[in-house]
């Protein structure tokens, strides 16, 4: 046996040494002849295929290597057969029929774990054959038995149903995924061990974002685990990067922080640290954590660990969140100080001038008129000059870029024209905006511009066929709700005559924008204009089809508020429905989150309704139990608005006026008091009241 081992290897040297050679092969036979039936004839037969399939006798070598199996006096142990099957299935090739048919048998059949990875891992490298592989390894994961090469053929089949779903139809995609989600999870569970378990965890946090919709989180928890075994910090930085990104997709802007700056803090002097750099401080100034945001930046400048242009975008982001939280001088002051700057500026000229419009528009909000014309003149004109450039040429503007840039400047130029009172200046400008650039989204905006100014003036007529004509110039756009909407709000601001006017703009909203957030406040706004034209038959129904249409809306205690406002009027006298207003309030009261002023107004109204069908001492207890939950609790008293110290008034000096009817002077002096101690909207009746009782006792 050891001596046809070695005399083997002598002869594969030789093979190798010689890529074809007749002789060698006869004599391989020779061997083969002389030791049939025996196990020593292994090394010479297995090398006897390999010189056949080297002199292109691909037939005979696959024929010797059957004879041999189909011979069952030779005394080949299993490991031996199974090698010689392997060489078949070589031979033939996994790239014919014949040759994956003979690996796919080996895999089923065979014993040898070594000799199964290679079959596996052959039959894995076919090109164009992904749909049959999978359909084996379904086969060979059904089988009872289990398999030897459980853990990889799991892995792989994952790994297959990952490929096959990113490239397939969409309606394929969904099982596809589902197979390889499950397979993780199966090699998790039952395969910690597994050497590529690291790729499996990437796999699952992938599957995550490609669910619909996207489990950011999750994702993130897979990217965790996958992080804690890894050992190199640049790995564990990208990681670290990849799993900020999920929280901040998710809105988790507080995590995405805490992720970007392990990120940052072992990643340094990476080529991805500006742009990390700039996510830490998006998803900073999206947590609120503004004053982090600009120390971080003060400091990445000090040091010089950021490029000057990574500064400026970093800005833009700061500047704009202080102007978003009401910090506008702070905004303004941050981006002056950076275009005062002396050094040579290394920053794009795309950059430049953005920031130079931010520091323009940012004046204007601030009212900071003086010499602010001149400015934005002087931005426009440099776009001007500015030859133009093809995309991706260095630093330079593309078109798209310049023409971005010259609408928004354009926009800004005209309303600093109308700000300053000259209105023909400013319309000239929007009317350039919108002939020359009518499909951006600034032309839109001009609109708003336009509504703006006319209604500042008080000409409400010209500022709803402003918002008019932006619905009808462009109604696939997202503003063409919001203009109808605002022109409803102009319409009402003409006066009562219009009100109908404006209820069919409202309806107009709600009919062709059904799925759109406004759609809700529409069809309130049309209930209460309903209301104050005395229809509440018809804006009752308005409300009760906005509680049935959103049940789960946020705003649906105003809805129900209004629907028992219209009740209480048109029940007048009438004991049933007076009943029915009062149950309807009282269930009002329930609902979780009722803002205060709301509880105060509604349990007024409640009160109202029960004195009006003659149920005193239930509506002296409803009063009583408002004044106690507002006057006796000094956070919710100073919490209400100026509207709900208006309700809350009304039901104590109604109280009062119920204990004065009974002759409880007492109780009602003290409610009286009360409206008087705090200083409540009828201060000067509930005086009037005291005095009056004072002279009685």
């Amino acid at each position: 046996m050891l001596r046809s081992h070695f005399e083997g290897l002598i002869m594969r040297q030789k093979l190798l040494a010689s890529s074809a050679d007749e002789a060698l092969v006869a004599e391989l036979r020779v061997k083969i002849d002389q030791l049939e039936g025996q196990a020593a004839a292994y090394p010479f037969v297995r090398e006897y295929a390999v010189g056949l399939y080297g002199l292109g006798r691909i037939g005979e070598a696959t024929g010797a290597i059957e004879r041999e199996l189909d011979n069952t006096s030779a005394g080949y142990d299993p490991e031996e057969r199974e090698q010689l099957r392997l060489l078949k299935g070589i031979i033939l090739g996994a790239n014919s029929e014949t040759g994956r048919a003979s690996l796919k048998t080996l895999i089923l059949n065979g014993r040898n774990r070594e000799t199964l990875g290679i079959a596996l891992q052959l039959l894995a490298r076919v090109p164009n054959q992904d749909a049959d592989l999978l359909s084996f390894l379904n086969v060979v994961l059904s089988r009872t038995e289990p398999h030897l090469l459980k853990g990889q053929i799991y892995y792989l089949r994952c790994q297959l149903a990952m490929k096959m779903a990113q490239q397939g139809l969409i309606e394929e995609r969904v099982g596809l995924m589902a197979i390889a989600e499950s397979d993780a999870r199966t090699l998790l569970d039952q395969f910690p061990g597994l050497s590529q378990i690291t790729n499996v965890y990437r796999l699952l946090a992938y599957a995550a974002l490609e669910r619909q919709p996207a489990q950011y989180r999750a994702a993130a928890d897979f990217l965790i685990q996958l992080r804690d075994q890894s050992r190199e910090s640049q790995d564990f930085a990208e990681v670290n990067r990849l799993i900020g990104d999920c929280y901040f997709l998710n809105r988790d802007f507080a995590n995405a922080v805490d992720f970007y700056s392990a990120a940052l803090s072992r990643g340094l002097g990476s080529p991805r640290d500006g742009e990390l750099f700039l996510r830490l401080i998006s998803a900073q100034v999206r947590a609120g954590l503004i004053e982090q945001a600009s120390q971080l930046i003060d400091q990445a400048d000090s040091s010089g660990s950021i490029s000057q242009a990574d500064r400026w975008r970093a800005e833009w982001n700061v500047a704009q969140a202080l102007q978003a939280s009401g910090e506008l001088d702070l905004a303004l002051q941050r981006v002056r100080l950076l275009l005062r700057d002396d050094s040579p500026s290394t920053v794009p000229a795309s950059l430049d001038i953005r920031l130079r419009w931010l520091e323009s528009y940012l004046s204007l909000q601030a009212e900071e008129l003086d010499g602010l014309a001149n400015r934005v003149a002087l931005l426009l004109a440099r776009l001007d000059t500015m030859p133009p450039q093809q995309e991706g040429a260095g630093d330079a503007l593309t078109p798209k870029e310049a023409r971005l840039l010259k609408t928004e400047i354009l926009l800004l130029q005209g309303s600093v024209y109308m700000r300053e009172g000259d209105a023909n200046a400013g319309m000239g400008v929007l009317t350039q905006l919108r002939d020359e650039y009518g499909e951006t989204t600034a032309a839109l905006r001009s609109y708003l511009i336009e509504a703006a100014y006319h209604g500042l003036i008080g000409d409400f007529v010209s500022a709803q066929a402003t918002m008019t004509k932006l619905a009808e110039i462009y109604p696939q756009n997202p503003l063409a709700p919001q203009a109808l909407f605002e022109a409803a709000l102009y319409c009402e601001r003409r006066g009562a005559e219009f009100y109908p006017q404006a209820v069919v703009l409202h309806n107009d909203l709600a009919t062709q924008y059904g799925t759109d957030p406004l759609f809700y406040y529409a069809r309130l706004k049309q209930g209460n204009l309903l209301r104050s034209m005395n229809n509440f038959a018809g804006a009752q129904i308005v409300y009760e089809n906005l509680i049935n249409g959103f049940p789960a809306h946020e705003m649906r205690y105003i809805a129900e508020l209004s629907r028992a406002d219209c009740m209480l009027a048109l029940a007048g006298n009438d004991f049933d429905g007076l009943a029915d207003v009062a149950v309807i309030l009282e269930r009002l009261l329930d609902l979780p989150n009722l803002p205060l002023d709301f509880q105060a107004e509604a349990a007024q109204k409640w009160a109202f309704a029960l004195i009006k069908r003659g149920s005193i001492e239930k509506a002296k207890e409803v009063l009583w139990l408002s004044a106690d939950r507002f006057i006796g609790d000094g956070e919710k008293a100073v919490a209400l608005g100026a509207a709900g110290r208006y309700w809350l008034a009304r039901s104590m000096l109604q109280l009062g006026e119920i204990f004065e009817e009974q002759d409880n002077l007492a109780e009602a002096r003290k409610v009286y008091r009360q409206v008087i101690a705090y200083n409540l909207p009828g201060r000067h009746i509930a005086i009037s009241r005291v005095d009056q009782i004072l002279e009685l006792e």
